[in-house]
Order: C-alpha cells, then structure tokens, then sequence
C-alpha cells in the first residue's frame, strides 16, 4: 500500500518539476498578482514556521539533511554519504507521503557539484535543492466543479411559489423548507444533500501555479481577473495591496485574507491537512516492522510475517554496517518529521457561487445560524434589489485554503477551546442547537456559540 501512495504522488510531483538547471530565488514572502481589475492588484503571503521565515526554516532544514548524511562530520559530504541525502524529488513527495520516499536516489556527487572530484558542502546542497524547486511554498488551483447546480439546488428549494424569484419571506422560511434535505439529519444541509452523489470541492486544486503563470479566476475562462505568482515582490506596492500572514507551530493559523474586487470576492481559511497523521502512522509500522528482511521466497512467507523494513536500511544506515539500530531509526525520523512541519499546501479554488457565498463558517455545509441569516448576508454582499434576491450579483467566490499536505477535504472544523462545549456540538458548525445541548432544555429559539477574542 505505501508503494502505491510512493507511485500516486510521483506522478502527481511529475507536473510541478521545474526545469533542470532552473533556479527559483528563495524568498521571506510569496506575492500573487491580480490583473484586469482596474488596477494591479496584490497578494503577499508571508510564512513563518516556529517563528522562522518560511525560507530560513527551510534553509535549516537543508542543513539538518546534511548533518544526518554527515557521518564523520568533517564538514563534507563523500561519495558514500550523498547516499544518505534524499533527492529534491523525495523532498517534495514528502508533502504527500509524510517522509522522503526512497525514489529518484542521488547515485553520484556530480548530480550536486560541477566537478565530481569535489566534494559536497552545505552550501551546495541547499543549492541543489533550490534549483529543482524542493523546501518551496507550493500552491495549486482549481475550478469548483458543481457551482451552477448548487445555486440551481438551493433555488428550486427556496423558491416555493415557484415565480422563479427568491423573496425576503421565502428566505424568512429557509430553516424550515430546506430542512427536509437533511438525510443524514446532523442539522447541516451539504453539498451531497443538494445534490445526490456530489463530493467538495469534487475535484483537487492539483494544476500547480508557477512562477510568471496566469490562471483566470472565473468558470468562463474570459474575465479580466488573472492571478498569476510573481518571482520576486515590486518594489512599489499597489493601492490594492492585502496580506494573508501564514503561521504554523504545532498547528496553521492564518490571518484571514481581507481582499475584495469588483465581482470577485475572497475567502481564506486553514484546515490541518493529513501529514501528522500520516506521519504517527509512519512511525506505527516501522515500529511494528520485521527488522530483519525476509530470507525465504515470496510464495513460502507465513501470510501471518510482519512487513519487513529493510527498504529503509539504505535510507538511515548511517554507520554503513547493513543493520538499522535504534539511534539511526530515531535520527531519521526526527529529520523527517522537521521535513513535514514546513510543508505547506495553498489550494486555490476558483468559481465559487451562492452556495460558498452563504457558507460562512467555511464547513462545507449550511448550518441553522447560517440558513437564518441568508437574507442578511445576501443583502450584505450586495445581492439583493428591493424585496428579492438579484442572483446576476452574487459574486464569484474564490478559495484560498492552506494545509499541511493534500487534503481529504476542504471543510473547515470549527473547535472551542471548552470542552464540554465541543462535546455537545456534535456537527462542529461553531453552535450548540437546542437538540445538541444536553442541559437544562433552553428556549426553543435559542443557540448557544462560544465568542473568542
């Protein structure tokens, strides 16, 4: 199983490879450039892990890889050592696998030095690395798929006189007409509810935006709105100018995104993404591995043997003697868990509609709260014209979401830092209705929500 998520991430890392000999400059901050809104426009997304610039971390990580590949600790790295040094591949696959995998190996020096009679030093793998895009903040787009048959959903709900206009009063009643599509009955209303069978977002933001690149921010493919990745930030700011500040300790959080354009509105947000997990589960099995590999042919295995771990002999023997001790099991896992902690993944989805417009909690689902407050945060945005809404104004939504790997899901779990409220709020939409809290019954009307400064 763990060959096949090897292979299912080398083929997706195929498409983000730079180009061999291409140099992308390190930088404290990644800017993103919005044009054909009037006037240029900018985002900056600076990034700290452990209250380190996202380059300097990543810049101590290049150099923890070299002390661990350092046996002798002279200061160089030999033929024999290199050995050790995970490929930039296999620094990039660990966004998806939770370490370096054993793929692309560096076979000789002169795939990090120009003349092979050297030897490698700090400055030359940190080089290496930066040439082939490994320790970079990586950002993928993508299109969300079911916008139109969302709002055609929720318009054939609402609109229950059937004039083919959604009123104040038919949005009075949201909580109650709508409240039939809850099958699973978690007093949520998601995506699969209004369409049978629907996933969100339905489709991975996996087109990676590189540098220079322009991607269109509209289902349409022909607005004026381009966003595209700068390879350094101006000099000179634009008026329109907003910062998405990044921080991960020992989990992300972020600053939301305070960015508006005519017609297009922005909507940020972190989630924990699965590396952690992942990474326990790493952890699990190389504890529970045969560490000794398997002398008998395949067909005589008991099926009862436990999976062998020699295929990371070659990745930590560090002492050269052909046996893992201990010590260089735990070396390596400490190197790959300071490899994962700076991987970060900004999933930008774009053509976001009605249905991301009232989902303000960014759970994926309309909750009761949100499905009271539809006429209010229509009217809001902008989308309402005298008693009805005017659907020609609901902006186009754009997501910008940051995970420490791929996510399962795009959904943003609301949490408390009170415990007994996190055991009453069963769906995780940030309130306790009436029939989550489990006291005193309170008013019929009455929602209970935990306000954080």
């Amino acid at each position: 199983m763990r060959t096949a998520l090897i292979l299912t991430f080398a083929l997706w890392s195929a498409g983000i490879e730079l180009q061999a000999g291409q140099t992308q400059p390190k930088q404290a901050t990644t800017v993103l450039k919005l044009q054909g809104a009037g006037q240029p426009s900018t985002i900056e997304i600076p990034v700290t892990i452990d209250g380190q610039p996202f380059d300097v971390y990543w810049s101590g990580t290049f150099d923890a890889i070299f002390d661990f590949a350092d046996s002798n600790q002279d200061g160089v790295l030999t033929e024999n050592e290199i050995k050790l040094v995970p490929s930039a591949r296999a620094v990039r696959l660990s966004l998806g696998n939770a370490f370096t995998p054993p793929v692309a190996a560096i076979t000789s020096l002169s795939e990090i030095v120009n003349d092979s009679s050297q030897k490698c030093t700090k400055t030359q793998l940190r080089n290496y690395y930066l040439r082939h895009g490994a320790g970079q903040l990586q950002i993928g787009t993508g299109t969300l798929p079911h916008t139109s048959a969302l709002t055609r959903a929720l318009v054939q709900a609402l609109d229950t006189d059937q004039d083919h206009q959604i009123s104040e009063v038919e949005l009075q009643r949201a909580e109650t007409v709508l409240r039939r599509l809850d099958t699973n009955d978690d007093e949520l209303i998601g995506v699969g509810e209004l369409i049978p069978n629907a996933t969100y977002p339905g489709s991975w933001a996996a087109h990676t935006l590189k540098a220079e690149q322009e991607v269109s921010l509209t289902p349409t493919g022909k607005s004026d709105l381009t966003l595209s990745r700068q390879n350094s930030q101006a000099e000179v700011k634009p008026e329109n100018h907003s910062a998405w500040q990044l921080s991960v300790t020992d989990h992300i959080s972020d600053q939301p995104l305070n960015f508006t354009t005519p017609k297009i509105r922005f909507e940020s947000w972190s989630i924990p993404g699965p590396l952690n997990e992942l990474f326990s589960q790493l952890r699990e099995e190389i504890a529970n591995a045969d560490p000794d590999p398997p002398q008998a042919e395949p067909e005589q295995r008991s099926r009862n043997r436990r999976p062998s771990r020699a295929w990371l002999t070659p990745l930590g023997d560090r002492n050269g003697n052909g046996v893992l001790s201990q010590d260089e099991i735990d070396q390596w896992l400490q190197l790959q868990q300071r490899l994962i902690h700076g991987q970060l993944l900004i999933s930008i989805y774009s053509g976001g509609g009605l249905f991301e417009l009232l989902d303000k909690n960014h759970d994926a689902g309309l909750s009761i709260r949100e499905l009271r407050n539809i006429w209010q945060n229509l009217k809001a945005a902008g989308c309402t014209t005298g008693s009805h809404v005017n659907l020609q104004q609901v902006p186009h939504v754009v997501l910008f979401v940051v995970s420490q790997g791929y996510p399962d899901q795009v959904g943003k779990t609301t949490t408390s830092d009170v415990e007994w409220f996190n055991l009453m709020d069963r769906n995780r939409d940030g309130d306790i209705s009436r029939r989550e809290f489990t006291g005193p019954q309170p008013p019929s009307t009455v929602s209970i929500r935990i306000m954080t400064a």
